[in-house]
């Protein structure tokens, strides 16, 4: 009997013991836990991405519970099953729906507390007073391993309601088969020195796990995408004495072949200081390539940055790196083997090329957050030679009427390639999918840090309305199913102003060659170069649409919407079947060196009387006879007058009429077949 006692004993302590939790901190981490969740944090009908339900409204002045919310999957919270929850507006959220607590009040406390029920998740000190402080849900993730999120979206702090300046975003996180539990710090802008909460598990009145046991305060920015969270998990069980994790492979993802250093990051999750142990990588699942470090001091919760003593002689093509820790403190034993181990896929490349980015924005004049987007976007960037990246802008036909340069091209690029459905929106390379509000100088540094795994290059002929282009490329490294853009940009345009406040608009897209959908590359061996060629001519008269919808849209194949032909440019790009951009470049409006020889056919040229007042001539001579585009710009790069001339052999002369032209600088502009420009300027004065 007494056996049975003592085994009894020991079978309810180890359930005490596997019921309580420990925190694991995240602070800084730049994620979310378990990478599940990418969304945006915007307020409901502000950007929120689809898929979010409303748990309980905003606009309570007093707090209040939601009613009951089923766990999608099963769930255990301190031991015992848990199938529903309530949340609060004052940020807590209870498994223990059947209390009569009342809601906890707007003034946050130390936990534990009498005012909140049992079994409740806290993040004490937001307040839902204003209209739009939603809490919301998502599941993401599939089975066996969901979140369950709840957002409190757009809360206040306290009793100061939200607005557009002061707001917070935080979340509860229930996971499925670990059941652990993450309070995450999404967003906060405002509230300077009052953006804090208590953060933690209440399991009674007499018990709490605090995060800290003072006030937790927000760490997150108003950055909308996990870029800048934070997250503190609440792990079941007690920490084990031995846990080490690789958290990161921090070798680069593209490089040379060669000798390469294997570098990561280790975690200590464990309560024991590590002073030694053995890291071991394999390549492809090959042989793993043990080494011992000794004389270090991992504290509990601390990470370690280490480089393999032995390199990897890395091949041309995809390898697969794993890293882990072995032989904690001499021989003991990892007790979580499951988080042991990181791995990643590095590309090899044949030699180290600079790659050019592309940032591509998805914006319209009808779109108010667009203009700071926009903005923002610009500041970056134009203090940057535009050689180093390509930039293109498609025009969307919402939100209202949309903008009038809308076309097919620029909405199915948005739609149907990357299944965009809000705006503003900037994908860089392919990846990076986020407010282009929230682009920054490290985002652009870190995305022209990745090399090319093309070599590439291109230029096209422009005769008046007509284009051809040619793209050469040679790949540094094996890809299948890539594919190759092209796009017509115009420059600068000013027509197509609507609501949001912008009078200009830059690298506006106009035509995608042959289309949207891109071209095929067809197999080349790597170092081997390769070519295509497309042409298109704007067809019919330019026509201003009076807005971007279905009805109104440009027809590619009979109009036109450019505003000034001699002021556009070409990009091109080579995409792999996961949207990345593995090389982009500006397309030179010159005949390349070895095609054929350009002349220098204009010479000479002169324009008078300067200043004109009712009619201005220019003279050029010319080596040989041929057509020649002439045309006359203002200073907002509008085009005033354009037209062609058979110029012949020798001295000619074209006259303009300005005698009906404001007083003003004027650039006259002479175009001719072999790609040669000339540009004078004229005073227009009556």
């Amino acid at each position: 009997m007494k056996k049975i006692l003592f085994s009894l004993c020991l079978l309810l302590g180890a359930q005490a013991a596997f019921s309580q939790y420990w925190v694991l901190p995240n602070p800084n981490a730049g994620t979310n836990p378990g990478s599940l969740n990418s969304d945006d944090e915007y307020p409901v009908g502000g950007g929120l991405p689809a898929g979010w339900v409303t748990v309980l409204a905003g606009g309570n002045t007093n707090p209040v519970w939601s009613t009951a919310q089923t766990i999608p999957f099963t769930f255990s919270f301190d031991g015992s099953a848990a199938t529903q929850f309530k949340v609060s507006s004052s940020g807590i959220l209870t498994f223990d729906v059947a209390s009569s607590v009342a809601a906890p009040s707007y003034t946050k406390s130390t936990l534990p507390s009498a005012a909140i029920p049992d079994k409740s998740v806290c993040i004490w000190g937001m307040g839902g007073i204003g209209t739009n402080d939603n809490v919301i849900s998502k599941t993401f993730g599939s089975a066996p391993n969901r979140q369950l999120w709840i957002q409190f979206s757009s809360f206040g702090y306290g009793t100061t309601a939200s607005d557009g300046s002061n707001f917070t975003y935080w979340s509860i996180v229930l996971e499925e088969g670990t059941n652990n539990i993450h309070i995450v710090d999404n967003r906060t802008g405002g509230y300077s020195g009052n953006a804090n909460v208590f953060a933690g598990i209440q399991l009674n009145a007499s018990t709490a796990i605090n995060v800290q046991a003072t006030n937790l305060n927000a760490l997150a920015g108003t950055d909308p995408t996990p870029a800048d969270n934070s997250y503190y998990t609440f792990v079941s069980g007690t920490q084990p004495a031995y846990d080490l994790t690789a958290t990161e492979i921090t070798t680069n993802q593209y490089l040379a072949a060669g000798n390469v250093n294997v570098a990561g990051k280790l975690r200590n999750l464990g309560s024991t200081t590590i002073t030694s142990l053995d890291i071991n990588y394999k390549i492809d699942g090959g042989a793993t390539v043990t080494s011992t470090l000794s004389g270090l001091n991992i504290a509990s919760l601390a990470t370690y940055t280490f480089t393999h003593p032995t390199p990897w002689n890395a091949t041309v093509g995809n390898h697969t790196v794993e890293v882990w820790a072995t032989n904690l403190n001499g021989s003991n034993p990892d007790a979580n083997t499951a988080n042991d181990k990181k791995t990643k896929t590095i590309q090899v490349m044949s030699e180290n090329v600079v790659r050019i980015p592309l940032f591509e924005i998805f914006t319209s004049s009808t779109c108010g957050p667009c203009k700071p987007g926009n903005e923002q976007y610009h500041s970056v960037v134009d203090s940057i030679p535009e050689t180093e990246f390509a930039s293109l802008k498609y025009q969307q036909d919402f939100p209202g009427t949309g903008d009038p340069y809308t076309t097919v091209e620029t909405k199915n690029r948005r739609s149907t390639y990357y299944g965009i459905n809000s705006i503003p929106r900037m994908e860089i390379d392919g990846g990076w999918d986020n407010n282009a509000s929230s682009f920054t100088v490290p985002i652009y540094n870190a995305s022209k840090a990745i090399p090319a795994q093309f070599k590439m290059n291109g230029h096209f002929v422009q005769n008046n309305n007509n284009f051809v282009a040619t793209v050469s490329f040679s790949p540094l490294i094996n890809s299948t199913g890539a594919k190759l853009y092209m796009a017509i940009y115009e420059r600068r345009t000013i027509k197509n102003v609507k609501s949001n406040g912008e009078t200009e608009f830059f690298n506006v897209v106009k035509k995608m060659l042959p289309n949207e959908t891109g071209t095929a590359l067809p197999a080349v061996t790597i170092g081997n170069w390769d070519s295509i060629t497309s042409s298109y001519t704007f067809p019919g008269n330019f026509r201003l649409p009076t807005d971007g919808q279905t009805a109104n849209i440009i027809n590619l194949a009979t109009e036109n919407s450019v505003e000034n032909f001699f002021n556009l440019g070409m990009i091109a790009w080579i995409q792999a079947p996961d949207k990345s951009v593995l090389q982009a470049c500006h397309l030179s409006s010159n005949i390349p060196a070895g095609t054929s020889s350009i002349t220098n056919t204009m010479n000479n040229v002169t324009v008078y009387p300067n200043p004109a007042s009712k009619t201005t001539t220019i003279d050029f001579n010319l080596d040989m006879a041929q057509e020649i585009l002439y045309t006359l710009v203002d200073m907002n790069g509008d085009v005033i007058v354009t037209n062609s001339v058979k110029g012949t052999q020798g001295k000619n002369s074209i006259s303009i009429n300005v005698e009906n032209l404001a007083n003003g600088i004027y650039n006259v502009m002479l175009f001719d077949t072999k790609g040669n420009s000339h540009v004078e300027q004229v005073v227009i004065a009556h």
